[in-house]
């Protein structure tokens, strides 16, 4: 599927109900899970930039409204003055977009231009459910827990999306949770 040949992948954490968020925040804290985020977001390449990411308002606002380090934050929202707001203004490592469409051919120019060969799509819900149909890729932490009251779910994944990956199970000793890491690939 690819968008102007650059490879978009989305990545998250999802309890055995799809939640990926509660009351704007991780549902968790796996420390294993936050390092394989980081290993995969930002590539070992000799250029400035490591990675680009691409989510929602309410993700980057979770985040401590701060740009992920050696990687290019596309935030969307609906919001015009956003920028003014956050302080984001001539940042070069922070771009606020108002649809997905813009931040992803933004990220892809920007892709090509630091040999990059993924964007990444780190939520939240609907930055997940409206680049499904530009995903080639889905990286998930599957964490063996239900999460009740959760306000955040990651899609069901399209048929044509297939596991090609899957680490053995981990178990964290901090907050006692089982988890895996899945890759999924999108077929034909």
């Amino acid at each position: 599927m690819s968008y102007a040949n650059t490879e978009v992948a989305q990545i998250a954490a999802i309890s055995s109900n799809r939640c990926i968020g509660k009351d704007n925040e991780l549902p968790w804290h796996i420390s294993e899970d936050l390092q394989h985020f980081k290993s995969m977001t930002t590539a070992a390449n000799d250029s400035a930039i490591k990675g680009i990411v691409i989510m929602g308002r309410k993700t980057f606002e979770s985040m401590g409204s701060k740009p992920l380090p050696k990687r290019v934050s596309f935030i969307i929202t609906s919001q015009l003055d956003y920028a003014e707001q956050k302080g984001l203004v001539g940042k070069d490592n922070a771009h606020v977009m108002h649809n997905l469409d813009e931040a992803l051919t933004q990220a892809a120019s920007l892709a090509h231009g630091a040999h990059l060969e993924t964007i990444w799509i780190i939520g939240g819900e609907k930055v997940f459910k409206d680049a499904m149909m530009y995903t080639d890729r889905i990286e998930l932490t599957h964490v063996d827990t239900e999460i009740s009251g959760g306000d955040a779910f990651f899609p069901e994944l399209p048929s044509d999306f297939v596991a090609t990956e899957t680490s053995e199970k981990k178990h964290d000793e901090k907050s006692g949770l089982d988890f895996e890491f899945v890759s999924y690939r999108r077929k034909g």
